[in-house]
């Protein structure tokens, strides 16, 4: 699997601090990305699953997170995005990913490649570009809040 190098350090000299930078454009192969594989964009990270799950309804929106700010705009260009049933999706990335256990309210919606391609778009972190027959399954960021408690991210 190729690797390309997406983060780079910056240095605002004015405010002293340091931040990532996560804005190269990225694409996956279907051969360097196969079942079980994941990826990360921004909040988002993307799981490559065997198939899309049997009950799946097409979605009018192509926003791959709820939010109305600039970082919630994971917007799917090319591809075809479905809101499909919690427990399939759990189970697909389960079976994928060796056991894996997602929680319900981290499960997003899951998009498949048109014709082979999808692009995934987003204003900071980075496009994502798919080639291949691939079914990818949204999975949002958790974090542990002052109190330990689990709360999911959105940027």
């Amino acid at each position: 699997m190729s690797v390309k190098t997406t983060k780079k350090l910056s240095v605002d000299h004015r405010h002293n601090y340091e931040s990532l930078v996560n804005d190269a454009p990225r694409t996956f192969m279907e051969a360097d990305f196969p079942v079980g594989t994941a990826a990360h964009q921004g909040d988002l990270i993307l799981v490559r699953i065997a198939r899309l799950p049997t009950i799946a309804k097409p979605r009018k929106n192509r926003q791959l997170a709820t939010g109305n700010s600039q970082g919630s705009r994971h917007v799917l260009i090319i591809g075809s995005p479905f809101d499909c049933e919690t427990t399939d999706v759990r189970k697909a990335i389960a079976d994928a990913c060796s056991g894996i256990d997602v929680g319900d309210s981290y499960i997003g919606p899951v998009f498949v490649t048109d014709n082979g391609i999808a692009d995934l778009a987003h204003p900071e972190h980075g496009d994502h570009h798919y080639c291949g027959d691939m079914t990818i399954a949204v999975v949002y960021q958790r974090n542990l809040d002052s109190e330990e408690r689990e709360r999911r991210i959105q940027d």
